[in-house]
């Protein structure tokens, strides 16, 4: 019995023995096996775990992840986005320096967190690691290849991804916009590899860093970021206020970037300066225009003849008729009369601005941010052409005088005093008046007049001709039943009062003998619409239509005879014109302007209409609008859409080339 015992419990100590020997027998084996390859086993697994996570988890950690995951994309971009620094011409100052660290820092991290506020919905509706994870990754995944992509486009036409290219890309024209070569192809697709793996090793890494983090600096960092943030628009501000323009000017380098203007406010406060005076404004050795492209020419013109450009807000082409513009209509009757005109706007900001620059009014925000006035107006100023500049309206808002006028905004008068649109009229028809009376056949003169009442349809007492006249206009009312008449004929009775104000000028230039020397140009700076279409388009600045950017232009020139075109002409063209036949430039009109001489006749494939956030590509069959989200309409001259068309590649592409044509290279 001892025996047996003695057996058992040896046998058991023996196996209890054995067992130990074979267990780190196969310890020292699996030691073995992680040296030779287990590390990349294990790594596999703690990217599955980081790639599954729990199913669960405390929402304060996922919002954590979240933040750093953000936070960690917004530096890759900024890494792809050295691209757009390498475009930029250098900074010329140590403010335009510290301005641009701050902006290009603050800005990326703002781009990377506008797609938070999905992953915090996620969160706090389904709060899921590999729901949440999963989203983040594909939305910043998102970002950065369209990041990618938009230094592709803007190295080829200096600016930004919009509606049309996006709709040319998804829809196989994608070798229109770019020279879609083998290698190009093999690189997109590379990115597309290389950012999925980034964003999954990033995805695991913020996590490996929340988990361990119990005590987290990311309080400190997000109150660095804000501040960053708030510094960026801060600094934008302050510059647009004093007209720093090394710094505005790089704003349009930065996709998708929005500052902040706070003029007044700084005004009021007393740190918004005085744009300093001094003749004309000389570009600086790094400006981002590239305009005019080349050095300009000239012959002497055989007469020195005075300009006087006349624009009528809101003038429709057909309200230039004997009954409602009697006095230009006359006028009208001895000159050019261009009746197939379009602004290049359907708003005063684009279509003053096409106007005087001949460029297309996707350039404005440039333009301004450099404060550099048209090769007209510069040309004008060089020949010691007197100036006399009234407008109705104030020449600060839109911002002409940091454009239009930028070489004169000291010596001109920026506001004209009256309680009314109409009355303010009377006061520049009475400055220009008098500014044609003190001229001579000396020394040629440049006038520019901008009446303002048939933007508000106003109008002094007993001058309405047009009955049944709406006594006062609630647009709440306003509707597609809404019969537009009365409003119609307020507006054309402010047309008519701005009409005999118009005459007066002109019986002016005949009194002084100034009529044989002075070309005089009669326009509007855009249409304006009563629901001519049936679509409850009141106004403008809401389509693209004719109704909204179709205005008359009349041009008499003297020595020149009457002649009426039906071509097709847009406010781009009044430059080149003007260059050419009054100031006899010897260039090309590409060398500085989007347009073409009124005078061509040929066949004109589109022309390029702007907004504030839209724009239109105009062919005489359609119109292609392209919206600020990315959308893209074709519509047709009814401005109804029309089923299964899409914007024309190579149209679509000339357009682009137009509007990166003139930006420095």
């Amino acid at each position: 019995m001892s025996s047996t015992t003695v057996f058992w419990t040896r046998g058991r100590r023996g196996g209890e023995r054995l067992s130990d020997t074979a267990g780190r027998t196969r310890r020292r084996q699996g030691r073995r096996a992680r040296s030779a390859g287990g590390v990349a086993k294990e790594w596999f697994l703690l990217i599955n775990k980081a790639a599954t996570f729990k199913r669960t988890g405390p929402r304060i950690t996922l919002f954590r992840w979240t933040a750093w995951f953000t936070a960690a994309n917004a530096v890759v971009l900024m890494l792809i986005s050295v691209q757009y620094l390498k475009l930029m011409p250098p900074p010329d100052s140590a403010l335009a320096t510290a301005s641009l660290g701050i902006s290009y820092l603050g800005h990326f991290f703002s781009l990377a967190f506008y797609l938070f506020p999905a992953s915090a919905l996620m969160i706090a509706l389904y709060p899921r690691r590999w729901a949440v994870s999963g989203l983040s990754a594909a939305l910043q995944l998102a970002l950065v290849l369209g990041v990618v992509i938009d230094t592709l486009v803007f190295t080829q036409y200096r600016f930004h991804l919009n509606g049309m290219v996006l709709n040319l890309l998804a829809s196989g024209a994608a070798g229109e916009v770019l020279p879609m070569t083998g290698k190009l192809w093999l690189l997109l697709a590379l990115a597309v590899l290389v950012g999925t793996l980034a964003e999954y090793a990033i995805a695991w890494v913020c996590w490996r860093w929340v988990e361990k983090r119990r005590r987290s600096v990311g309080g400190g960092v997000a109150l660095a970021v804000t501040l960053l943030v708030l510094s960026t628009h801060a600094v934008y501000a302050w510059a647009d206020a004093n007209y720093v323009t090394s710094v505005t000017s790089q704003a349009r380098y930065l996709p998708a970037f929005q500052p902040l203007t706070a003029k007044r406010l700084l005004a009021r406060l007393g740190l918004a300066g005085k744009r300093e005076e001094g003749g004309l404004a000389i570009p600086g050795p790094h400006s981002g225009l590239h305009y005019p492209l080349e050095q300009l020419s000239f012959r002497e013109p055989p007469q020195r003849l005075n300009l006087l450009v006349i624009a009528i807000d809101s003038w429709r082409f057909d309200n230039l008729t004997a009954e409602e513009t009697p006095n230009i209509w006359r006028l009208s009757q001895k000159a050019w009369r261009f009746e197939n005109h379009l602004s290049s706007g359907n708003a005063t900001r684009f279509g003053i601005f096409g106007l005087f620059y001949g460029l297309y009014g996707t350039y404005w925000h440039a333009v301004l941010a450099e404060e550099r006035s048209p090769v007209l107006m510069r040309e004008l100023l060089r020949r010691d052409y007197r100036m006399g500049i009234y407008a109705s309206a104030p020449l600060v808002s839109p911002e002409f005088d940091r454009t239009v006028f930028a070489d004169i905004r000291g010596k001109i008068d920026l506001r004209t005093g009256g309680d009314s649109p109409a009355a303010k009229d009377r006061a520049i028809t009475d400055k220009m008046l008098k500014f044609i009376d003190a001229q001579s056949a000396r020394a040629p003169f440049f006038g520019f007049m901008f009446y303002d009442a048939p933007h508000t349809q106003g109008h002094p007492p007993g001058v309405a001709p047009f009955q049944p006249e709406l006594k006062e206009v609630n647009y709440l009312k306003l509707n597609n039943e809404y019969d537009p008449r009365p409003f119609y004929n307020r507006y054309r009775n402010s047309v008519y009062y701005v009409d005999t104000l118009v005459g007066e000028v002109l019986v002016a230039l005949e009194k002084k003998g100034l009529m044989e020397q002075t070309v005089v140009v009669i326009t509007g700076d855009h249409g304006e619409e009563f629901n001519d279409l049936k679509l409850n388009y009141w106004g403008h600045g809401g389509n693209f239509s004719r109704y909204q950017t179709q205005t008359p232009m009349v041009i008499l020139w003297p020595g020149k005879g009457a002649h009426v075109y039906s071509h097709a002409t847009t406010h781009l063209d009044l430059v080149p014109t003007l260059m050419k036949e009054l100031l006899g430039c010897r260039n090309e009109p590409g060398a500085f302007s989007n347009g073409r001489s009124l005078l061509d006749t040929g066949a004109r494939p589109f022309t390029v209409i702007s907004s504030w956030d839209t724009f239109s590509v105009n062919e005489p069959d359609r119109i292609t609008v392209t919206h600020p989200a990315g959308d893209i309409e074709v519509l047709d001259a009814a401005y109804r859409p029309i089923r299964g068309a899409a914007p024309r590649p190579g149209i679509a592409v000339d357009a682009m080339r137009g509007m990166g044509k003139f930006f420095a290279r």
